[in-house]
This record gives C-alpha cells, sequence and structure tokens, in this order.
C-alpha cells in the first residue's frame, strides 16, 4: 500500500507537490513490476479537513456568486494565501456543516476546478490519475475509528467535559498529538486513519510517502498502523525551496512555479522528452532531501538531456532477455522494504554506464 500525503484543493500544484507526485508515480509503477502494489488515495483524506472546509466558507461569505468553473487556478490560489493571512473567528456550528457535507462526498465549486486542472496537468506530465476524480466514503467513520483507537490505548479523550482528543504516543516516547480540536473540528490525521486503519493487517506493508516537515506525525502514524498489524515503512521528501525559501503553499510565493507554469519548459521538444525531463530533475537532481531552490534554467537543461536520451536507439533484444535485463536492473534499486526507489533507478539511466532505457522503464518515465 502506498500512501502518499494528501494535498488539499486550495491551491495549484507547486514544485513540491510536483516533486511528491513523480516520487510516488515512479515509486509505484515500477515496483509493481516486482510486488503487488496498491496506491491509497482519497480526495476525502485532504477534504474533510478544517484546512479545506474553512477555506470553502470564506470564499462563499466573500463570492458568493462568482462562476468557479472557468477561475483560472492561480486566482483560487491567491484567495487561498488571502484567506490565511486575515484573521477571523470561526464559527463552530457553520464549520460543523461544511465538514459534514464534505464527509457526504461535497465539493465546493472551487475545488472541484481545482481537481480538474490537476487532472489535465497530470495527464500531460504523464502520471496516472491517482483517484482525483473518483468519489468514495473514507473506509471508516470518525466514531468507529476513534473508538478503535480507544480499545488499544491510544487516546486520550476529554470531549465528555468539552476538551480535545489527543492521539497518545507516550509509550513510544513521544508527545500527544491533537486529533479532534476542543471546539469539534479534527485534525488532518483523523481522515488518514479512517482510510487506513481499516485496511491494515497482517503481511500488508504500507509505505507512507510525505513531506520532511510532518515528519513527527508520520512517525506517530507510522507506530499506530503497527498496532493495528502492518508492517509500515516512510518516505520522507524534502520540500523545494522557492527563492531559497521553504514555505507552505498558503502563503504563496510559488507564482511562475506552478506545474501549469513548468508546462512551458517543454519548449519544442516533444511531450516524452517533458515528461521523462521533469522526471530527471525533481528525482535525480532533487534528489530526496535535496536543499537546493528550484531552478527552472536547470530544468530546461534536464528536459533537452531527456530529449537526447530519447533519440538513442532502443536495444533489440528478444522478450527472454529485455525481461531479465528489467528483472536485473530493478534487483539492484529494490529496497529492504520491497519498493523500488525512484532516485536509484534514475540515476541508473544518466551517465557513460547508463541502463539502457528498456521498453518497460520508457513507458513509466514517458
Amino acid at each position: 500500500m502506498v500512501a502518499p500525503v494528501t494535498i488539499t484543493p486550495t491551491k495549484p500544484l507547486t514544485p513540491t507537490h510536483v516533486k511528491g507526485f513523480l516520487w510516488t508515480d515512479v515509486l509505484a509503477r515500477t515496483s509493481a513490476f516486482v510486488t503487488g502494489v496498491r496506491l491509497v488515495w482519497n480526495n476525502r483524506m485532504a477534504t474533510v479537513t478544517t484546512q479545506s472546509t474553512a477555506f470553502w466558507r470564506y470564499l462563499d461569505l466573500t463570492e458568493p456568486d462568482t462562476d468557479w468553473s472557468r477561475e483560472p487556478e492561480a486566482r483560487i490560489g491567491q484567495r487561498y494565501v488571502a484567506f490565511h493571512s486575515e484573521p477571523r473567528e470561526t464559527d463552530r456550528r457553520a464549520l460543523e456543516g461544511y465538514l459534514a457535507r464534505a464527509d457526504d462526498g461535497w465539493l465546493h465549486p472551487a475545488a472541484r476546478r481545482m481537481l480538474d486542472r490537476w487532472r489535465a496537468e497530470l495527464e500531460l506530465l504523464g502520471v496516472h490519475d491517482p483517484g482525483l476524480a473518483e468519489d468514495r466514503p473514507l473506509a471508516a467513520s470518525a466514531e468507529a475509528t476513534t473508538a478503535a483507537l480507544a480499545e488499544r490505548g491510544l487516546l486520550i479523550d476529554h470531549r465528555r467535559f468539552g476538551g480535545p482528543v489527543h492521539l497518545d504516543g507516550a509509550r513510544w516516547g513521544m508527545p500527544l498529538r491533537q486529533l479532534i480540536g476542543n471546539d469539534g473540528p479534527p485534525n488532518y490525521l483523523l481522515p488518514i486513519l479512517r482510510e487506513l486503519i481499516p485496511l491494515s493487517r497482517p503481511g500488508l506493508t504500507f509505505l507512507l510517502v510525505h513531506d520532511e516537515g510532518l515528519t513527527a506525525d508520520y512517525l506517530l502514524l507510522e507506530r499506530v498502523l503497527t498496532e493495528f498489524g502492518a508492517r509500515v515503512a516512510r518516505l520522507p521528501l524534502s520540500r523545494v525551496p522557492i527563492d531559497g525559501t521553504v514555505r507552505s503553499s498558503r502563503y504563496g510565493g510559488w507564482s511562475g512555479a506552478t506545474l501549469a507554469d513548468l508546462s512551458s519548459v517543454r519548449g519544442t521538444a516533444g511531450p516524452d522528452a517533458y515528461r521523462l525531463g521533469m522526471r530527471l530533475y525533481f528525482i535525480a537532481v532533487l534528489q530526496r532531501t535535496s536543499a537546493q531552490s528550484f531552478r527552472m534554467p536547470l530544468l530546461r537543461r534536464c528536459v533537452g538531456h531527456a530529449a537526447r536520451l530519447l533519440g538513442r536507439e532502443l536495444v533489440d533484444e528478444s522478450p527472454e532477455a529485455a525481461a531479465e535485463a528489467l528483472a536485473t536492473a530493478l534487483s539492484r534499486c529494490r529496497t529492504r522494504p520491497g519498493h523500488v526507489d525512484p532516485y536509484r533507478l534514475t540515476t541508473s539511466l544518466l551517465g557513460p554506464r547508463a541502463l539502457p532505457l528498456l521498453a518497460p522503464i520508457r513507458r513509466v518515465y514517458t
């Protein structure tokens, strides 16, 4: 089970988001050659959150008559930045109503517009759609999930006193982590737990792909899922600085560097060169934990290098020889948890002793 961190459909995809999508896509598709893989994506893990619903309520209050179906994603993102820059009091009852509707599958029109744009941009990038157009309930209710956590002694519940609910990681030397506030709204971890806990069982491995900045939460999530029987591994990815600064997308700074902007780097190169070049840059150049800032000129160079790689003739081998070459290449890139390491595989395509761009791998990268 490959479970990437959720992204709220409230802003354009930034370089950090692009990096996460590309690492996850290459990892899942290449690992499927050597083991069973399922990508766990449910939009409601990101939409049944205060982060999404409070923003949607803000839009309804400030622009009740706006037609969001044609609104540029960057302008929706600018409103998201404005929302976080303006102090306001939370209307608990109104927010609970939005959360309940989101839990039933409702999406604000601005979110539907954002998801449509993401799908088009990821299709151009050659990333398999993880399920952006799908709508399905979370695997368990909030009540069932908190009850399951309480049965295992993983919850400190003060709701009967008008207080919050905390995940209790003290047994592992971890601090308490608020799961539900004393005013009712859930933390973003609750919908993730609602989706993943019912999937947990002995013999199953979760690979949690997440931002390095969320490591504390994901260490706790790893321990909780292990308590429910699953094996758990994590893949933390560093965020991509823009102009030397790492900041949450809610604070802006991403203008000119969104995925829609990056699609222009292909220039006269074909779509395959764009797709391979983006993977060379975000996987091989930026690596898993690089602190270097996003650089458009370097990305363009990667697209040009990708075009030259694709210009090489494919090795004409028998199906048996090709299968053996693929198995050998992937075995060298497997990690202890069993998945293929995107960085090892991508860098193996480069240099004087580069791995031939075998047809199955080429399909993954282009």
